[in-house]
């Protein structure tokens, strides 16, 4: 590959163009893959994108020359910068190290009780009916409830929260976008100000305090908040959507799970692989820097594709066909590196908890209707999920 800007007959990857279907998407992924590892778009500032597995797990770990304060978003969608994900050490250590009652391995084996009592009442609610829509009766209020009892809040912020992240996944490409993630930080702060004079035995109490340590402002925890909120319901919906739609379209696999329970946690893995829910996240040279041949300059915008790294064939034997008992699985839909998604393992918890309940309870279901896919990719081009699955049993 020549050392220079790659030409517009070249594949290019345009994360808000209005007509990427998952099938063009990952149909341009190979394509990149093989022919343009490392490729320059012009659009929307300009920005390289990068296809191959071992491209994108260095580069997500090399925070050092791809930082991630550039912002979340191509282009961006709010002045502020969204902690921790938006921050290089060691400032982002200290953001982590506030969200870690919520999001480490041992708060989510203490939630998994309640977890678990949350899938199987949704579930349960259903079963009698013979028919549902797990969309919005399961997929989506699992881990609306699951976040907000983390929080302590009560059911009228529940729907708040889901009211807010509805709207900003709608408009987040659009002018809308500041204005609601304004709006939605002025509530946090509002939050902040009651726990500080009403202190509970809560997180958000619990935050305020520890925040006296690291000192940041109230602005900061609100887009932190505002961030972990809205990516750690609606990633796990979008993961628990496109397992259950599977499942509904594979009666085989769910009598096989059935026979063989302990092939949950890998089918869970195999999907995340196969249907990545996030499929890129930004970082920002800082400095110049070659890979392939193609010469970046400090300062320019990088797409890492994991949903691409995820089907790399160099990777993945039968990279484009689900192999549930897959192993290993090195699937990136979760990140690498300092940044890998925090609040992983409370994720992969929601989704086991309620594909073992629908097993237990409701074994069978198929789909009975149109399913509603995130078709072009939501989210500002990123999120792949299921918006409609009925189903009948």
């Amino acid at each position: 590959m020549p050392e220079s800007r790659l030409s517009g007959t070249l594949p290019q990857f345009d994360p808000h163009d209005p007509g990427l279907s998952p099938e063009r998407a990952y149909a341009t992924y190979a394509e990149l893959r093989e022919r343009c590892p490392v490729a320059h778009g012009e659009r929307h500032g300009g920005y390289w994108s990068i296809s191959r597995y071992a491209d994108v797990r260095d580069v997500a770990t090399d925070h050092a020359t791809y930082s991630s304060t550039g912002g979340v978003y191509v282009p961006p969608v709010s002045d502020s910068r969204f902690p921790p994900i938006d921050h290089d050490p060691p400032e982002h250590a200290g953001f982590r190290e506030l969200i870690a009652p919520l999001t480490s391995g041992a708060a989510a084996k203490a939630m998994e009780p309640e977890v678990r009592a949350i899938a199987d009442r949704l579930v349960d609610g259903l079963a009698g009916r013979g028919r549902a829509e797990l969309v919005s009766e399961l997929a989506t209020p699992l881990p609306l409830d699951v976040i907000t009892r983390l929080y302590d809040l009560g059911p009228e912020h529940t729907e708040q929260i889901r009211g807010y992240s509805e709207e900003f996944l709608a408009h987040a490409s659009g002018p809308r976008g500041r204005e609601i993630i304004e709006r939605v930080c002025r509530y946090w702060v509002a939050l902040f100000a009651d726990r500080r004079d009403n202190p509970r035995g809560d997180f958000l109490t619990g935050l305020v305090e520890a925040n006296r340590e690291l000192g940041a402002t109230d602005d900061e925890l609100a887009n932190m908040m505002f961030i972990l909120t809205y990516a750690g319901h609606d990633s796990t919906a979008l993961g628990l959507s496109n397992t259950l739609r599977y499942l509904a379209e594979h009666p085989d696999v769910q009598q096989r799970l059935i026979d063989e329970p302990k092939l949950v946690p890998s089918m869970i893995d195999e999907i995340l692989r196969y249907e990545t829910p996030l499929h890129w996240f930004p970082r920002q040279l800082t400095a110049d820097t070659c890979l392939h041949g193609q010469r970046m300059k400090a300062g320019e915008r990088v797409l890492l594709l994991f949903a691409s790294a995820n089907r790399d064939p160099e990777v993945f034997d039968r990279a484009d066909e689900v192999v549930i008992d897959r192993r290993p699985n090195r699937h990136l839909a979760f990140g690498a590196g300092i940044h890998t998604c925090p609040g992983m393992a409370l994720a992969k918890l929601e989704i086991r908890a309620a594909v073992q309940a629908v097993l237990e309870r409701i074994p069978g279901f198929r789909v009975d209707g149109d399913v509603e896919r995130t078709d072009p990719l939501e989210g500002g081009g990123r999120h792949l999920g299921v918006r409609r699955l009925p189903v009948t049993w």
